[in-house]
This record gives C-alpha cells, structure tokens and sequence, in this order.
C-alpha cells in the first residue's frame, strides 16, 4: 500500500521544507515484546545517560529544533511536549518505558534515540490522502488513552475520515493492535535536520520491523513539502 502525503497551506506558510520520514512495514505479526526488547532498551539508555549527562534534553540540537517547529505553528512545546522528549525525558528519570506490543516499543526506542516524535498507525485504517496540517476551532479526535483530544492550533494529520494523529499523541481509531497486518510509521522532522539522520532513524527503525514482517523487508521514504 502506498500514500500520497502532501501540506495545508497553512503549514507552508508556517513551516517552509517540513519533512516526514515515512516507513511502510506490511504482513506484520504483532505481540508483546519479547527478550529482545531488553538489550535494545538497556542500549539506549546507556546512550542517552552519556549524552545527556551535562546537558539538559532541551539543550540538544535536533530537540531544540523539533520545538521550534510547535513553535512555528504556535503550539507550546513546553506544555505540549514532543513525543520524542518526553520519552527522553522519562529514561533520564529512570523510568521505564509502557510495554504495548513490539511494534509500538521498538518505535518508541527509535523515537528516543533519534530524538524526533515519531506517529505509528494501522495502515488499513487510513483512508484517501494524508494531510498535514494544523487544527481548526472546535476540532477534536480520541487518543489512545484520552477520549477526547483537542485538535486547534495544533500540528495534525488528516485523512478522509479526519484527524488521526499528531506528534504528541495518536488516535484510537488508526492505532495499532494485535489485529494489525499493515502498518505506517512517520518521524515528522524539522527543515533544519539533516537527511541523514532523518535517514538513519528510518534504518533503525526498519532493522526492527524487518524481524516483525514475514516479508522481511520495509519501505522507507522521506517526503518533502
């Protein structure tokens, strides 16, 4: 399956050169997590408490930038924070991470690694073009945890059956579950990253995926607008 993904005007105006970088994993087998999931873990750990270690999440380059881009929008990104921070931010903690089912831990280890918000959704349930865009007045979808998420001055992704998604939190509808087959991860990423890293956490991330998927392959894109 493929998607065509193109911009509002109004992220166009906002965010000139927005990217996504855009992995395809089909024939999917979704469970919990297993051993495997311990050594990725305890890897990025060690990886964030080295480099974090005298410098603040909010001080690193590519996290800095993935918050000027809520702020190009208007969205706080203190109030509001980036999925890929707040993960950071709760390993530094030490805390560990939700346990969902492979496909969603392993993006989150991505996410945190290459410190950009990453969404996942279930393939087959998007529908048409994906759009991305900024909430309207009034606009409101249901998380996965939230049952109602307000939408309005907010970084969104919309398809023909409206929002699913944005790069804090996703939606119920699109979201993956052990019936899932097909599946889309995003890493939305500021202008100001370079490809190669944006390249580097789609390879990551497939070399992940790759273990899930009786095909055993993926397909990785970056989308420019």
């Amino acid at each position: 399956m493929t998607f065509q993904f193109i911009a509002s005007e109004i992220i166009k105006n906002k965010i000139s050169a927005l990217k996504f970088g855009v992995l395809l994993a089909d024939n999917l087998q979704v469970q919990k997590s297993g051993v495997d999931f311990e050594p990725a873990f305890s890897d990025l750990r060690r990886f964030l408490q080295e480099k974090f270690s005298a410098l603040r999440p909010a001080e690193e380059e590519t996290v800095k930038y993935v918050r000027r881009m809520y702020g190009r929008i208007g969205w706080e990104p203190t109030r509001y924070r980036p999925s890929s921070e707040a993960l950071i931010r709760r390993i530094l903690k030490g805390k560990e991470l939700y346990r969902i089912n492979n496909l969603v831990d392993f993006g989150n280890i991505a996410s945190a690694r290459f410190h950009l918000p990453m969404g996942l959704y279930d393939s087959d349930k998007i529908s048409g073009t994906i759009v991305m865009d900024v909430g309207k007045e009034n606009e409101a979808y249901r998380g996965i945890s939230n049952p109602q998420i307000h939408a309005a001055g907010k970084l969104i992704l919309r398809d023909d059956n409206g929002i699913f998604g944005n790069p804090t939190a996703d939606s119920l509808r699109t979201s993956i579950t052990e019936k899932t087959k097909n599946a889309l991860a995003v890493f939305f990423c500021p202008p100001e990253i370079p490809d190669d890293h944006l390249k580097e956490a789609l390879g990551f991330l497939s070399g992940f995926y790759k273990d899930f998927s009786a095909d055993k392959k993926t397909v990785e894109q970056i989308i420019y607008f």
